[in-house]
């Protein structure tokens, strides 16, 4: 009788133990869901959140016998919701004509971007960008002045992160001093 009572008692104490270590499982898998919720509770509730970040731009360029054409457009910007990308950019274009006169102008122009791209279906996206320019603006070949003159470009593309194609429409090309398409063909880049 005393070896039963022994071996009673060492079972239920085994049964207990052993359903102490399935409850102390459970609350330690409890504990680490919690954690987690308050993690995406807190990564969502933060300000700013730098993998939010894109950045990207464009770059192009043309060399011929009457000159040559540089562009430079960094850009970064912020995703606001999964498919919306308000930011801010650069433009720097660097341009040389050589005349038949021998003589060649050249100037570099500059400005900020303000830009807002709004992803629609798969890979395809609106895009509308304001872009004011400071030209270089020639009155004769040894005279220069700048001038400020005001970009609005709407438009879309196609193209997720990395290489992206657009098309765009200068609104304002009316208001330009220089000759030329309000349409503009771009690729660049967004990551």
């Amino acid at each position: 009788m005393k070896k039963q009572s022994i071996i009673l008692l060492i079972s239920c104490f085994l049964a207990l133990n052993g359903s102490a270590q399935r409850k102390m499982q459970q609350l330690d898998e409890e504990e680490a869901k919690k954690q987690e919720q308050l993690k995406a509770y807190e990564k969502k509730d933060r300000k700013f959140d730098p993998e939010k970040l894109v950045y990207g731009g464009n770059l192009g360029g043309a060399i011929s016998n009457n000159g040559s054409y540089f562009l430079l457009q960094p850009m970064l910007g912020y995703r606001v919701l999964d498919k919306t990308i308000p930011g801010l950019g650069f433009n720097y274009t660097y341009q040389s004509v050589k005349y038949n006169t021998g003589q060649t102008l050249s100037s570099s122009n500059y400005g900020p971007i303000v830009f807002l791209r709004q992803g629609l279906f798969g890979n395809v996206f609106a895009h509308a960008e304001w872009s004011p320019m400071n030209y270089q603006l020639y009155t004769s070949f040894t005279k220069s002045e700048r001038i400020w003159v005001n970009q609005a470009f709407i438009g879309g593309g196609f193209g997720g992160d990395g290489v992206q194609v657009y098309v765009l429409y200068n609104l304002l090309q009316d208001q330009s001093p220089f000759e030329g398409s309000p349409w503009y063909l771009r690729i660049g880049f967004l990551f």
